[in-house]
């Protein structure tokens, strides 16, 4: 099942992300976190020192091949701080978090094994995934879209979304697309766990507008 956002305007994320010497990244998923924070405690779920970790895939395409087609990107493993109650210090603990995953190896290691496993057969290829799957719970992406509108059969798209794969049977899916100055998330969840994506949305936008809405 699945279910997506309002629009938000990037200009204003992007505008909070930069008062706080964070990335629009940053702060798109600390709201992402702050709503499944928010999720597990309106159903009773010990939240207290949890983290939930994230697949997240990272681009290592640089931006002198951006034309270049096929993909080149590594995944990395982040833990979602759901157990930090105050936004401040949830926002400054996974900024910390992205930033050493940044600064260290993962990212390439994990592209060079992906590319190994693409050259194996179907089986190795299944226990990869299946690896991969057992160590998170979630995976996420931030896709950056055209930045001007664009048309289709004359008329102006208004907006836009995707669906990040799930592989590996992981339960949640979460995509974020900007796209003409707006941007906006979506929500894909295996029913038997959360039949309920909606309600992560709307936590999601709450969530959002309480933390833009002070300077955290």
């Amino acid at each position: 099942v699945c279910a997506w956002s309002k629009i938000m305007p990037l200009d204003q994320v992007k505008a909070f992300s930069k008062a706080n010497g964070a990335t629009i990244n940053d702060v798109l998923l600390t709201g992402v976190t702050g709503a499944l924070r928010s999720y597990m405690v309106g159903r009773k779920i010990e939240v207290d020192g949890l983290n939930i970790r994230a697949v997240v895939p990272v681009n290592l395409r640089p931006e002198s091949e951006i034309v270049k087609l096929g993909n080149r990107f590594g995944l990395v493993f982040l833990e979602l701080p759901i157990g930090i109650a105050n936004r401040n210090q949830r926002l400054r603990e996974l900024k910390r978090r992205m930033d050493a995953i940044k600064a260290s190896s993962e990212p390439m290691v994990i592209y060079g094994l992906l590319n190994a496993v693409g050259i194996t057969g179907p089986k190795i290829e299944s226990l990869a995934l299946k690896l991969f799957g057992s160590k998170a719970t979630a995976v996420m992406t931030n896709v950056p879209g055209p930045r001007e509108e664009i048309y289709l059969a004359g008329k102006a798209m208004r907006s836009m979304m995707f669906w990040v794969p799930q592989s590996a049977k992981l339960g949640l899916g979460v995509s974020i697309l900007s796209y003409a100055g707006q941007v906006r998330l979506g929500v894909a969840t295996d029913s038997g766990l959360a039949p309920d994506p909606e309600s992560i949305i709307e936590a999601f936008q709450k969530e959002m507008e309480q933390m833009m809405s002070h300077n955290v």
